[in-house]
């Protein structure tokens, strides 16, 4: 699905079109929802060179995509027209595999970490969802419309009993001659995700909150190879037990220290070292010495 609308804006380029895919999670089921916006100038342009349907009606622009979407399950989600634009949504719920694994690269990251004692960083990676579009586009064979790129390219086909080519729905440029011989190289295309807050990316953040953050990606319609990335800061935990163990050995440390430096000051008795109860029992069972001048006897010899 995502390369179909990486078709879209392919033809588009130049003409005042953008495309914004986005690919997000909702209830716990992915969806994809794609928003076309197109310079109401150029749908002009668009429709006044329309082809006419089998009831002999001009193409639009709105019938054109809405029929498009709704034959591959997608449901229109909003159209309008504002500020000089046409926008339209188109939204579908992912089962399995989508259109965008099966034409794009598949958007699987893989996982690299650097360490310091207290801090782990990863840094995630994945290939761009639109690399290798390009290339299927080009390569595409005609009269085949299974997939949403070769419908956009070749229109919906069959053959009838006679071996006949049977076209019931045109290709883009033939519903739009407008569109034909429009160069694919300049087109922008934005692939949006949800993540975690606190990363950085390779992309724009668009949006933040306490739930989580919005990241862009772009990237031109063209050859290249470009990733998506991420890098996120974790806590390494056994690092910060070092640092608990090692101020817990400082506070005994201390401790300890203070402790012996309070056992090398004498104490009150050391530093007044009259014991009056020892006093009391030398004056009364010891022999009186020859320089106590009370002898005693309770008379003062002097």
């Amino acid at each position: 699905m995502l390369a179909v609308i990486a078709a879209v804006g392919m033809l588009l380029t130049g003409c005042g079109a953008k495309l914004t895919v986005y690919d997000y999670t909702e209830n716990g089921a992915r969806y994809n929802m794609y928003e076309l916006e197109i310079d109401s100038s150029v749908v002009a342009l668009m429709e006044s060179t329309a082809a006419v349907d089998d009831d002999g009606n001009k193409y639009t622009v709105e019938g054109y995509f809405f029929t498009f979407f709704k034959s591959f399950g997608y449901e229109l989600k909003s159209a309008s027209v504002a500020d000089g634009k046409y926008v339209a949504t188109y939204s579908k719920r992912i089962t399995g595999e989508s259109e965008l694994d099966a034409i794009g690269s598949k958007v699987e990251f893989s996982y690299t970490h650097t360490d310091d004692p207290f801090i782990r960083t990863y840094v995630a990676t994945a290939p761009n969802p639109f690399n290798g579009v390009r290339q299927k586009y080009d390569n595409l064979e005609p009269f085949r419309s299974t997939t949403m790129l070769e419908r956009i390219k070749n229109g919906v086909v069959a053959r009838n009993e006679y071996g006949e080519v049977i076209k019931s729905f045109p290709s883009l440029t033939e519903a739009f001659p407008y569109l034909d011989g429009a160069d694919p190289d300049g087109l922008m295309l934005d692939y949006v995700r949800g993540g975690a807050r606190r990363m950085e990316s390779s992309g724009e953040t668009l949006s933040s909150s306490g739930s989580g953050a919005t990241y862009k990606f772009s990237r031109y319609f063209d050859a290249s190879d470009t990733e998506i990335s991420f890098r996120y800061e974790r806590p390494v935990v056994y690092g910060w037990y070092m640092v608990a163990i090692a101020a817990g050995g400082i506070t005994l440390a201390v401790f300890v220290l203070v402790t012996r430096e309070k056992k090398k000051k004498p104490s009150l008795l050391e530093r007044f070292p009259y014991d009056p109860e020892a006093y009391a029992y030398e004056r009364q069972y010891l022999p009186p010495s020859g320089n106590d001048p009370d002898n005693g006897d309770g008379v003062n010899n002097e």
